[in-house]
């Protein structure tokens, strides 16, 4: 392009000089002038031509003179290049250090650049030091908008690496409100408020990520879940769980996940009568076994009719371990010590787990059963260590037939 602009210039000069060249033939001017005694005589051609001549020599001088800082320049620009080359290299493959060695020698040898000091806070922060990522951060050009926003989203994304919710949401919100759809401001922002529990202000951003397309529909139900099962989980008394519970819209409360955090909520605030005709509902619409888990927790005077219903359930799914193991514990609140064992080890036989040998254990503990009793509790943290567990000694630990009634 810059070629071609010179050439034009030379062909305007020549057609000029070929339009003014009659003039000149017929009348070559005359230029005369006078210093200190001295006389000069030319013509206006030749005066023109001499200055053309001495300014061609001034720019030939000076371009002479630039021609080492220029190479100069150009040196350092291509080791600049290449320290910038390495620094992202380094930084892609994880090399935290030599990442930041090389993009600072980019950085200080080529002025204040938003990208290289942007990547040399990224090498800094992959070596936990905060300080010296914050100190790149603050070196970043930041002269106009783009800039400025570059340099805090990254600030921002560094601190939510780092868990630093509460420091990075104010910055997370300063940028949505420059760009109101920015995906990356708008999933860290979710992300600090899920974290921080502002379980309010992440539901109200939901609706703008699906309109960016951060996230699907499924994605925004999740989500939703979420700050459910958030807001049940900080209710401390029967009053605030009571009103949390009906606040939330009918959907959710048929969320499997939502009602196992409020069952759960419950029990752990003694509450645990305040679960039952929530489950029972739950259970005859969809039978989700992890529900039976608050459910044999009773309250103080439901145990029989949660044990009823317990044995209804069964005729419907005889081999589910999660229903025999809540049977046997209910059995045992209400000392059918023979029912509770045999629900205890036909769950085991089912499918054994933790809670079940534990529930057998406390249970044969209370028979005065102890060497089965250890037993069990041996294969409970066995299996919390991720083995398998062993035999349970004896015969004492076999599946006997249920009884109808336990002996006084």
């Amino acid at each position: 392009m810059k070629s071609l602009f010179l050439i034009l210039i030379v062909v305007a000069l020549a057609l000029l000089a070929a339009a003014i060249a009659p003039v000149f033939k017929t009348d070559p001017g005359l230029v005369q002038m006078h210093f200190r005694g001295w006389t000069i005589e030319t013509s206006l051609l030749t005066l023109v031509l001499s200055v053309l001549v001495v300014w061609l020599l001034v720019w030939v001088l000076v371009r002479l003179w630039k021609v080492p800082a220029e190479t100069a320049g150009r040196i350092r620009e291509q080791r600049s290049l290449a320290q910038l080359e390495k620094g992202l290299l380094a930084l892609t493959e994880g090399d935290w250090s030599t990442a930041e060695r090389a993009l600072e020698k980019s950085a200080s040898s080529h002025g204040r650049t938003t990208a290289r000091y942007l990547a040399a806070a990224e090498a800094a922060d992959g070596q936990d030091a905060g300080d010296r990522a914050e100190w790149y951060l603050e070196q970043a050009d930041t002269r106009n908008r783009k800039q400025r926003f570059l340099v805090d989203l990254t600030r921002a994304r560094i601190l939510t690496q780092n868990g630093h919710y509460a420091e990075a949401k104010p910055v997370l919100e300063t940028l949505l409100k420059r760009r109101r759809r920015h995906p990356q401001v708008l999933e860290m922002l979710a992300r600090c408020n899920r974290e921080l529990g502002e379980w309010e202000a992440l539901l109200k951003l939901l609706p703008v990520m699906q309109k960016a397309n951060v996230i699907d529909e499924q994605e925004a139900v999740e989500l939703r879940h979420s700050a459910a099962i958030g807001e049940l989980r900080r209710c401390k008394d029967r009053a605030t769980l009571q009103s949390s519970w009906k606040a939330l819209p009918r959907k959710i409360q048929k969320a499997p996940e939502v009602i196992k955090a409020y069952a759960d909520q419950a029990v752990l605030q003694g509450l645990p009568e305040m679960t039952e005709e929530v489950i029972r509902v739950s259970l005859k619409r969809e039978w989700i076994p992890a529900l039976l888990i608050p459910y044999g927790e009773p309250g103080p005077d439901d145990t029989p009719r949660r044990l009823k219903q317990c044995e209804k359930w069964l005729e419907v799914h005889p081999d589910d371990a999660l229903l025999h193991l809540t049977l046997g514990r209910l059995c045992a609140r209400e000392e059918l010590w023979g029912k509770a064992r045999h629900h205890m080890i036909r769950s085991l036989e089912l499918d054994p787990t933790v809670a079940g040998f534990d529930s057998l254990g406390q249970l044969l503990e209370r028979k005065g059963e102890m060497e089965v009793a250890m037993a069990c509790f041996r294969n409970a943290l066995r299996m919390n260590q991720g083995k398998d567990p062993l035999p349970l000694p004896g015969d004492q630990a076999k599946l006997e037939p249920p009884l109808t009634a336990d002996p006084v």
